[in-house]
């Protein structure tokens, strides 16, 4: 680009300070093109750092370029410089617009920098094809055209007119003057050789044009790296104040106390004394922190993340703690009732022996339980009896007074331990309070009552809690047992205790050692005699003995070992029908109905093939309990083929309403039936009975014969099939023929 006209060679002496000059100012450049490049790393994400260091660079490149220039004759190849000098000008002059707008904020570039750069291209083109910028001569020399003054100053202007503009929208006032002085500066240097006459110190002006702008950037720079120090340094430090929150947060136990050392935290790194914080419950656990200043004054984005990053600390340590807090509470904390559960009865009542064997005292324990709370939840639904439940333990509550402590043990059952229990007089007006005291403020409802079982600790007793805990459940199904309210225990039920405890693994034994067996009992036709079927029933050889099932068998349904011992016998009942090639019927406690994997437990046992020979005999009383899952149960197995059989029919509840929904075959006539059959009300009955079951299509099946009078009267009622012991006794193997006349022939 023609910046000057050189008439005659530049005298040493300038030539010399020009080279020294544009040299030192190259290394300058160069040093602070490291710099942009050091910013340009750590902070690619200002695209400012970007456009400074392309800038930077360019202008070093003119620097160099203007150090050549001046030791270079006059010549072709200075004109070739010369022009290549005017392009990294107009380089330098387009690219200060995109690093003007990146420092300044200012307005969109685009528009100007294509301008701009359009310019320098005309101005280029004009250049190289006419002598309207540059007119070529003999000698050393070169002079200006016509147009070389406006297709100079044109983009020259673009640039000046958008640097006003951005230093007026610029936040960063220091930033705005050094940039604007230091660049309106540098462009009355760019612009001199155009408007003073050319003399010897036209040129070093010239190109000397660049010292402003690139000291100003070097404040600037300067000034951003300390300002990135500064930065730095408060990021650290906000980050370990964000360290030791946390570290403070992971042993914190109140959100309270936490939210506390989170505002002395925030006030000692922010120097600021009235920053404060909140912290507020949101549903579902959450919580909700925020830190403002007390005089509602903004605070400047790093500060303002820091206590974002605090609040959100804040908050989710206190989750955590409620979270903890309510688990703690679920473990040891009934949800219905509010009273301690299974788990905090047995630790106070641990804590309470300790303290009753230090001070040489008696300790109490009352176990209590809700008389037909089954009953009352069939009747009028759970939600009452939940509410009975609540009741109860605020009556224990307030009956035990301060001294007592009242826990929920688990289901219908509710436990209180007293430390001083007083004399036993005292101590049974208590559980006889406890018994009939219960209210519940509705009048149209009967209060069921508790059955109270205690039990004291001594300290030469000497038991654990597990076993105080078992002799107080043992006296209060005493006490449901004989419906006598309230019983204590005794050396009788330590007896009893012993034996059941005995009986246990005597049962266990049993069935690892194959003692179980069966013994079948005839069902025979009721014209003919004929065996027919058999009943499989349970047996225990034990001792060179045989254990009859009153001994043992309602102990194993109270404990649960009737279900392995059921099992059992269908394994054993299935073999048995093999050999005798009869139809077996099996009894089905129901404890047994009542486990969800019963039908599983049936397939496994009794194997595949033959459920014709299978009929399961079940209670009334069992298929009340739990219908949809016994319904279900039962409709699996007839499925497969098994017959269902209700026993003892007519003495449970609802059976003629439900009997059209139930999936059965057979009823088995109760023998307290049987025995009245000879009686005009007892015929009665029986004849409903059968006549029930033709209406529904079922067979029916009379146990309990004993008589032949009894045998005479259901024949004549049209009983099908009888079974008892006088059609013959159960045996270890296949019945013997009836040896009685038919009754066609008496």
């Amino acid at each position: 680009m023609g910046l000057m006209t050189d008439t005659r060679p530049m005298p040493v002496s300038v030539s010399f300070v020009a080279v020294v000059t544009q040299s030192v100012a190259a290394g300058l450049v160069a040093g602070l093109c490291l710099l942009q490049a050091i910013w340009w790393r750590n902070d690619r994400g200002r695209s400012g750092s970007g456009w400074l260091l392309a800038w930077t660079a360019a202008i070093g490149v003119l620097l160099a370029v203007n150090v050549a220039l001046s030791v270079l004759p006059p010549g072709t190849a200075y004109d070739v410089v010369m022009f290549a000098r005017a392009q990294v000008l107009a380089t330098c002059v387009v690219l200060a617009l995109p690093t003007v707008a990146a420092f300044t904020g200012g307005p969109p570039v685009r528009a100007w920098v294509l301008a701009a750069a359009a310019a320098f291209a005309l101005r280029a083109v004009v250049w190289l094809t006419t002598d309207l910028v540059v007119v070529a001569s003999t000698g050393a020399s070169s002079v200006r055209g016509p147009l070389a003054v406006p297709t100079f100053f044109l983009p020259l202007l673009v640039v000046v007119g958008y640097l006003l503009r951005a230093l007026r929208s610029t936040d960063d006032r220091r930033a705005s003057v050094v940039i604007g002085g230091t660049g309106l500066v540098s462009v009355a240097l760019l612009a001199l050789p155009y408007l003073a006459p050319v003399g010897p110190w036209t040129h070093p002006l010239t190109v000397t044009w660049t010292l402003p702008l690139v000291a100003g950037l070097t404040a600037v720079g300067l000034g951003r790296l300390a300002t990135v120090d500064r930065e730095t340094r408060r990021q650290h430090a906000l980050r370990d104040a964000l360290s030791e929150a946390s570290s403070a947060a992971s042993v914190a136990t109140e959100p309270d106390g936490l939210l506390q050392q989170a505002e002395t935290i925030a006030r000692r790194h922010l120097g600021d004394p009235t920053v404060a914080g909140t912290t507020r419950p949101l549903p579902c656990g959450r919580f909700v922190t925020t830190f403002e200043r007390a005089d509602g004054a903004s605070t400047d984005p790093r500060a303002a993340g820091f206590l974002d990053d605090l609040a959100r600390l804040v908050s989710s340590a206190a989750e955590r703690i409620t979270l903890a807090r309510d688990l703690r509470q679920a473990a040891f904390v009934d949800s219905l009732t509010g009273l301690p559960n299974r788990h905090a009865l047995e630790r106070h009542l641990a804590a309470a022996i300790r303290t009753a064997s230090e001070r040489n005292h008696q300790l109490a324990v009352l176990f209590c339980d809700l008389d037909g709370l089954k009953i009352e939840n069939e009747l009028h639904g759970h939600a009452w009896g939940d509410r009975l439940l609540t009741d109860a333990g605020r009556h224990l509550r307030a009956t035990a007074g301060e001294d007592g402590v009242v826990a929920r043990f688990g289901g219908d059952e509710l436990v209180v331990v007293l430390a001083e229990p007083g004399p036993p007089e005292a101590l049974r007006d208590l559980a006889w309070r406890i018994r009939s005291g219960l209210s519940t403020g509705v009048p149209d409802r009967a209060v069921p009552l508790l059955s109270v079982g205690i039990a004291l600790w001594c300290p030469e007793s000497a038991g654990a809690p597990e076993h105080l805990l078992r002799q107080a459940d043992a006296a209060m199904l005493e006490a449901k047992r004989t419906r006598s309210g309230v019983v204590v225990f005794d050396d009788a039920l330590r007896a009893r205790m012993q034996a059941e405890e005995e009986l246990r693994r005597e049962l266990d034994v049993a069935l690892v050692g194959n003692e179980l067996t069966v013994h079948y009992q005839p069902v025979v036709d009721a014209r003919t005699l004929e065996v027919v079927g058999v009943e499989a029933l349970a047996r225990w050889e034990h001792g060179g003995r045989l254990r009859m099932p009153g001994e043992w068998l309602p102990f194993a349904e109270d404990t649960g070992l009737i279900v392995p011992i059921g099992r059992t016998i269908v394994g054993i009942a299935r073999g048995g029908s093999r050999r005798m090639g009869l139809p077996v019927m099996v009894n089905v406690a129901a404890r047994q109905l009542a486990e969800p994997s019963f039908v599983d437990h049936v397939v496994a046992d009794w194997g595949r093939g033959d459920w014709g020979r299978l009929t399961l005999e079940i209670t009334e009383s069992a298929l009340l309990q739990d219908m949809p899952h016994v319904l279900e149960s039962l409709t699996r197995l007839r499925a497969l083929g098994a017959r269902i059989a209700i026993d003892d029919f007519g003495t449970g509840y609802s059976s003629f309403a439900r009997l059209a929904t139930l999936p059965v075959d057979v009823l088995k006539i109760d023998r307290a039936f049987v025995d009245a059959v000879t009686t005009d009300e007892g015929a009665a009955v029986v004849r409903a009975i059968v006549s029930l079951a033709q209406a529904y299509r079922l067979d029916v099946v009379a146990e309990g014969v004993e008589t032949l009078e009894q045998l005479d009267a259901l024949v004549a009622l049209g009983v099908p099939k009888l079974q008892g012991f006088l059609l013959g006794r159960p045996a270890a193997g296949r019945p013997g023929p009836v040896r009685l006349p038919r009754p066609a022939e008496r």
